[in-house]
């Protein structure tokens, strides 16, 4: 045989093996759909699933660390019947294990809502005026609440909380019985995230990050705020703790009750007593903001710097203060990122890195930027600058944006009963009657190519 035909066999059975191995690598290079555990009837009782994944669950319900993680829910009788059912359709569906606290127990749609005062000790509920309502909860049960006293709307709270509230006020004492509780239902989980009804937990982003930390260490996990002294994780922003930092908590407060008791019948924030109790157990708060924070994708300052870390660019943990059609349609957001990037893992070469986390920056361009149009009515995307102080001129939408126009910067404005206000920063906004709001669609479009994408694991750990 001449020697070009010998070459040319060895070249093609030489190209045959590299490509057949290239194939075996990339078939063994994607890990299989985990093994899942269907939400339970109850919260509390989960069963073994043998067999493929329900291609009815959401995406979120395949995610691989997630049956390391309970998912604790602190809500309370006056707003539980308007915020609670959007997450039994939603963000339930993706947790595999779930605890309700509230000021009192009762099964809420198959779920099983505790009481997370029953332990509190019954002098200081007889004694103590925050416990009226508790009390009263307890004879009359919700339905003996007034029409004034439920609520369903999230709104910022005053410097020293909603004390006209009682269910607010009582909330406080919450936080320390509910970690006793949440201990002794699950002693064996090594992760528990903390919520709020009004918080939004970017649930793919934060099951990723949990699997890389020690779970055997003493961790405190939050987005920092400061009240005197104390520095703690804020509640409605969501909180992670491990699950000895969760018993060494709940040994102080059974070791000295009367102790925190008094703390909390002084203080205002339950949260800050929370952190406060962790502070003296000798559990420190892992400062965790951008990833934690406290804003809402409406009307957020995406550009924010805080202690030399830029919001931008770092993976995005939690939001706040979510109405139930938000908190639905950010679920059904971040289901559709998990589903594309299933399809893009299977078609994706072996040795292409494949970044699979969602930045602040990906919910603004994905998520906020579809929504910023030339103009919209009944909508206000909170433009702060009130440049026309009023209206009674008759002043058009076009005359706001012709002032937005001559400002050098003016990224958005918004015509309402007081006047023309404008924005140097790009805001998505709310429903709100009568209002009209508007965009510089070309200088957005200019602006957003000043700012960078963001890519890898930038920010993924925390100070």
């Amino acid at each position: 045989m001449p020697s070009i035909f010998r070459s040319g066999i060895r070249a093609v059975v030489v190209i045959a093996v590299v490509a057949a191995l290239v194939l075996a690598i990339r078939l063994t290079s994607f890990s299989q759909t985990p093994r899942w555990r269907p939400p339970a009837t109850h919260p509390g009782l989960t069963a073994e699933v043998v067999g493929a994944p329900d291609p009815d669950q959401p995406p979120c319900r395949h995610l691989a660390g997630v049956e390391d993680v309970v998912v604790v829910m602190r809500t309370g009788a006056t707003e539980i019947k308007d915020k609670l059912p959007i997450h039994l359709n939603t963000t339930f569906r993706c947790y595999p294990d779930t605890l309700i606290f509230s000021d009192y127990a009762e099964v809420f749609s198959g779920y099983q809502v505790l009481d997370a005062l029953a332990s509190v000790d019954d002098n200081l509920k007889q004694s103590n005026a925050d416990f009226q309502h508790y009390l009263r909860l307890q004879r009359l049960g919700r339905e003996g609440l007034a029409e004034e006293e439920l609520h369903g709307e999230s709104y910022e709270s005053g410097p020293i909380g909603k004390n006209d509230n009682p269910g607010w006020r009582l909330d406080k004492w919450k936080f320390l019985p509910m970690l006793v509780q949440t201990l002794d239902l699950r002693p064996d989980k090594k992760w528990f995230v903390f919520v709020e009804p009004d918080t939004y937990i970017v649930w793919s982003n934060l099951v990723q990050w949990l699997q890389e930390l020690d779970s055997s260490k003493d961790s405190y996990y939050g987005s920092e705020v400061q009240i005197g002294d104390d520095v703690f994780a804020h509640g409605g922003t969501g909180f992670v703790m491990s699950r000895s930092a969760v018993q060494k908590g709940a040994e102080l407060y059974t070791s000295e009750p009367d102790e925190w008791h008094a703390r909390t019948a002084a203080h205002w924030a339950g949260d800050c007593i929370l952190g406060t109790a962790l502070a003296h157990a000798g559990v420190g708060l892992s400062w965790s903001w951008p990833m934690f924070q406290g804003g809402n994708p409406s009307d957020m300052n995406w550009m924010e710097i805080k202690a030399g870390h830029r919001l931008w660019c770092a993976p995005a943990m939690s939001y706040h203060h979510f109405s139930s059609r938000e908190i639905e349609s950010m679920w059904m957001f971040e289901q559709e990122q998990i589903r594309q990037r299933n399809v893009g893992a299977e078609k994706q070469f072996f040795w292409h890195h494949r970044d699979d986390i969602l930045h602040h920056d990906d919910m603004f361009r994905q998520y906020v930027l579809p929504n910023i149009t030339s103009e919209r009515a009944d909508w206000s995307n909170s433009s702060p600058d009130l440049v026309a102080y009023s209206n009674r001129k008759g002043l058009s939408i076009a005359d706001c944006r012709a002032i937005c126009e001559e400002k050098e910067g003016c990224l958005q404005y918004a015509l309402g009963p007081i006047g023309c206000s404008t924005a140097n920063q790009v805001m998505m906004g709310a429903f709100s009657k009568g209002i009209q709001s508007g965009w510089m669609t070309e200088r957005v479009e200019s602006w957003m190519k000043g700012v960078k994408n963001c890519k890898g694991r930038k920010g993924w750990s925390v100070t």
